[in-house]
């Protein structure tokens, strides 16, 4: 079988050219050291992004913690509504969802009770804001942990309580660019496998995927950022989740 201009093509199903026997095997166990061993076993310097991950990956998670603090949340529900609704009365009120335990000044910090929050609150439920009553809305690493329905639920409710021309910009991990999200993963294939490694992880998302979602959810207009890049002054992004990250901003 040839190409046109009479070079040889290689046969369908022909494998991909593999590294040398020693140089793959040394790879995968570097890989393998790092990702399940110490970390001590490294093929290179690794980005603080990729350190804060591993770092992670070595907390077991605590459900009966979150279920404690899911209820403990409810239970405040009431006086939590009546601030939200003091907030939204309040101009430029801007809401950082999903805050745990990076505050963002300037911003409505919102997450469940046990983290130093400015409003306490079950994001799996209907935001406690009227109608149009919101400017800004910035969440950072946090839609990869619901379900793609719980995402298009949340995406509908700040659309819902943004104000005409207020600004959603969303920060998850990049998994349109695996390599780059997961620079330790010697394959494109493990390195989505670390998406899925990491505690609480449900729903994966590129730029035309979250575009998808978004356009879906009611916003016009959906543009994919980069880090750094907002509308939004100062921008809210955190520099700890500067590699690896896709930043699209939302203007209903």
């Amino acid at each position: 079988m040839t190409r046109p201009g009479g070079e040889a093509a290689e046969p369908v199903g022909a494998p991909a050219a593999a590294l040398p026997q020693e140089q793959a095997r040394a790879l995968f166990e570097a890989y393998l050291a790092n990702r399940y061993g110490d970390g001590s076993a490294q093929t290179g310097v690794s980005d603080p992004a990729s350190r804060v991950r591993r770092w992670g990956r070595r907390v077991v998670p605590q459900r009966f913690r979150l279920r404690m603090r899911v209820a403990a949340t409810a239970l405040a529900a009431r006086p939590a509504r009546r601030r939200a609704q003091r907030i939204g009365a309040t101009s430029a009120a801007r809401l950082h969802l999903g805050s745990g335990p990076v505050r963002k000044p300037g911003w409505v910090n919102v997450d469940l009770l046990g983290d130093r929050v400015d409003l306490a609150w079950n994001l799996l439920r209907p935001l406690p804001f009227g109608e149009g009553t919101v400017d800004a809305i910035f969440h950072e690493h946090l839609l990869e942990h619901l379900s793609l329905e719980e995402g298009y639920r949340l995406a509908c409710e700040s659309y819902r309580v943004l104000r005409p021309a207020g600004v959603l910009r969303i920060g998850v991990p990049d998994c349109g660019a695996p390599h780059i999200a997961w620079p330790d993963a010697p394959t494109g294939l493990l390195a989505l496998q670390e998406f899925f490694a990491e505690a609480g992880h449900r729903t994966m998302y590129d730029a035309e995927t979250l575009s998808l979602v978004l356009n879906a959810a009611g916003f016009p207009t959906v543009e994919q950022r980069p880090f750094g890049d907002s509308q939004l002054e100062p921008v809210p992004d955190s520099e700890h989740r500067r590699i690896g990250s896709l930043y699209v901003e939302a203007v209903k």
